[in-house]
């Protein structure tokens, strides 16, 4: 029984396969019929491009006649021989030119085989003056025909009738006979072997009138059409493939037959294969949908599903004149519990925020991550916008409770910005936006906090925008220069290292620190720029103070945005090479975040730099994610301690021991230590008994231009 089961399942399923394979065929038949009309149709415009054009040529005869009349009416003999001997060349397919004032046919060109026209007067042919009338009441070219010539033959007559231009009195009439058959043949109507081609319109009429060329069966089929226009009225052209059927006959399609009969007897003879893995497939199915529309790790709505969403509430709301809120939450120190824990405790961390998020919003809402550790929260029928404030107090509350994370107790909080439709935006990118700079808003406010977009931090992105178009004029100008702070030894006070800082001459605000742009240099990516000039002005100086006698290095901070560039080792080297200095003489001052975990590539720079010949220091060392570890895994020669540290030294016994401490590690891991802040000389005497190598502050000496530095240390006496 079941045997008989499966036998006629499989039955059944080849022959569905095959009416499959049949409608596919049929749809492959549909698809190249329509195929061959488009290809028909581009053809067709070809030709009705050729016959309007060469049609026009030949008009062009008839219509300076009647400008040439209709400015001077007396037509003599010879001024019509020499008017026509001109518009009437051997490329145009004109017969002849008749010439008939008052209706009564006087001149025609060339006379010769048309002597028994001239006499001709229209009022006496009743067939003809039809023609006449309705060319008069047009007021323009008028073609007739094909009609039989008096001549013999047939062919196509254009009319036109002149009036006077001074009086706008009827003058007469202009015939031109157009050779149509010479004209169609030029214009590739005959040529075609692949289409059965027509064109029907006598007398201009259209589908309405009489066939021109080809066949009344053409007509009665389904060609394609194109018009053509004439002066007055239309004729349409048609084509359809010679077999008059756009179709292929069925039988033509033998290797597709033969290929669904293949594929049918497969799928039958793959019956049982198919049945256990049908329901594979439709997981598969729903985990690529769903994959397309949510995000892997969390589970909410990713960034493309939520823009689709909030496009189509923009457009209710819209509608409705209803208000929503947009807020935009990012975590705050994410990044240092990912780096300092790894990625997989990242992950679990985002995996139970976002529950958090979701129960704290409930369904009130929609929720969902954009990457990294940034969630958009849509707060929909908004009352008053102290209604979504009060979501985001839920929110941040929800952030707040410590969790266990890879073993470890964290808590983590979280900046939001709200903005509100449509007050703050009616557009989708308008909104997220200004949710987002008021998420930065939030931030600078001291985190943990929500923050309503406003005017002034629309104002404040232009700000940003306008200093960064400032700092590449003043790139461009010349503005910025190079400041160096000595850094002495510690036990002889004589000049060991200068530290190269960055200062702006602005045009309006006079002399700027880093701290009023390099924030947004590093944002805008121009900060490689400002740091290439560093170095190389640095450089240079630095070989200027060698000459002056300074036996000096040179050390040149570097932003962390700078190490994504693989290019940037060779790109440094080669600039100390091309100023002039040896490679030891630079050191690189680096912060502690570049040496922490799941940061390959940054690694293997610091490693390139080191082996060049470039020394590395970690600058505020102590400030950030210390670690022993990190210290003794890459070739770090210096650690520079925190200006902070030394300032309450002598008053706080805790910062004391903690100076102590690291400068007994560095010394022990063979690292040179660099107290920075050093401004009254019993820190100095303190720190040098301490051990440290060098000291810098403003004890010593504030950030100053290299001639400076060079006058007050080429001539001076040991400081300390």
């Amino acid at each position: 029984m079941r045997a008989a089961g499966n036998v006629l399942l499989a039955l059944l399923v080849f022959a569905f396969c095959l009416f499959f394979a049949a409608r596919f065929i049929e749809s492959r038949q549909d698809g190249d019929a329509e195929l061959q009309r488009f290809f028909a149709l581009q053809d067709l415009a070809t030709m009705r491009a050729r016959i309007e054009g060469h049609l026009n040529a030949n008009l062009v005869a008839i219509r300076t006649l009647r400008a040439e009349i209709a400015l001077n009416p007396v037509i003599e003999p010879d001024r019509f021989q020499r008017l026509a001997d001109e518009v009437l060349t051997d490329e145009l397919h004109t017969r002849h030119v008749a010439l008939a004032p008052d209706l009564v046919i006087s001149f025609v060109y060339p006379l010769t085989g048309n002597e028994a026209a001239v006499g001709l007067d229209y009022r006496d042919r009743p067939q003809q003056l039809v023609t006449i009338e309705a060319a008069l009441a047009a007021g323009d070219i008028l073609i007739s025909g094909p009609v039989d010539l008096v001549q013999g033959g047939r062919a196509l007559i254009a009319r036109v009738p002149v009036y006077l231009h001074r009086t706008d009195d009827l003058w007469g009439v202009i015939s031109q006979v157009i050779d149509h058959e010479r004209l169609f043949a030029d214009s590739g109507l005959f040529d075609d072997e692949t289409w059965s081609i027509g064109l029907r319109g006598v007398d201009g009429t259209g589908m309405d009138g009489e066939v021109i060329v080809g066949s009344d069966h053409l007509w009665q089929r389904d060609p394609v059409m194109v018009p053509i226009d004439l002066p007055v009225g239309q004729w349409q052209l048609a084509a359809m493939p010679a077999s008059l059927s756009w179709e292929r006959p069925l039988a033509s399609y033998s290797g597709l037959w033969f290929l669904g009969g293949a594929l049918a007897l497969t799928a039958s003879l793959l019956i049982y294969g198919l049945l256990s893995s049908r329901m594979r497939l439709q997981r598969a199915l729903s985990t690529i949908s769903h994959q397309a529309r949510f995000d892997g790790l969390t589970g909410l709505p990713n960034r493309r599903f939520f823009s689709q969403h909030l496009e189509a509430h923009i457009t209710r709301c819209r509608r409705n004149q209803r208000r929503f809120a947009l807020m935009f939450l990012d975590l705050d120190h994410f990044k240092e519990i990912n780096d300092s824990l790894g990625h997989e405790a990242g992950d679990d961390l985002l995996r139970v925020i976002s529950q958090r998020v979701l129960d704290a919003v409930r369904a009130e809402g929609v929720v969902a991550r954009f990457g990294g550790d940034e969630f958009v929260i849509l707060v929909s029928d908004l009352s008053d916008p102290v209604d979504a404030e009060h979501v985001a107090e839920r929110v941040l509350d929800a952030l707040q409770s410590p969790l266990v994370i890879a073993g470890h107790e964290v808590s983590i909080g979280g900046s939001i910005g709200i903005a509100v439709h449509p007050d703050d935006g009616a557009e989708t990118g308008d909104l997220l936006k200004h949710a987002d700079l008021a998420m930065y808003a939030a931030k600078s406010a001291g985190r943990g906090t929500s923050y309503f977009y406003n005017e002034s931090l629309r104002h404040q992105s232009e700000m940003h925008l306008k200093l960064h178009r400032e700092i590449q004029l003043g790139l461009a100008q010349g503005q910025f220069e190079v400041y160096y702070q000595p850094m002495v030894d510690a036990g002889s006070g004589e000049i060991r290292a200068v530290e190269a800082l960055i200062r702006w001459n602005h045009p309006e605000q006079g002399l700027l620190t880093p701290a009023d742009f390099i924030p947004v240099a590093e944002r805008t990516g121009v900060i490689r720029d400002l740091g290439e000039q560093v170095l190389r002005q640095g450089c240079a100086d630095c070989r200027r103070m060698l000459r002056a006698g300074l036996d000096v290095t040179l050390s040149v901070n570097r932003s962390p945005r700078e190490f994504n560039d693989r290019k940037m080792v060779q790109r440094w080297l080669e600039t100390i090479e091309q100023e002039g200095l040896t490679p030891d003489r630079v050191t690189v001052e680096l912060t502690e975040s570049l040496l922490m975990p799941n940061r390959e590539r940054q690694h293997q720079l610091l490693r390139d730099l080191h082996v060049g010949g470039v020394r590395l220091s970690i600058d505020d060392f102590g400030t950030g994610y210390s670690s022993v570890t990190y210290l003794r895994q890459f070739p770090v020669s210096q650690i520079k301690v925190d200006g902070t540290f030394v300032a309450d030294m002598l008053v706080d016994t805790a910062q004391y021991a903690l100076i102590e401490a690291l400068v007994t590690m560095a010394q022990a891991l063979g690292l040179e230590v660099v107290a920075e802040g050093v401004e009254t000389e019993d820190q100095a005497r303190t720190l040098s008994g301490m051990g440290c190598h060098l000291l810098q502050g403003y004890y010593f000496g504030r950030p100053m231009p290299v001639a400076e530095l060079i006058e007050r240390y080429s001539a001076a006496s040991p400081t300390a």
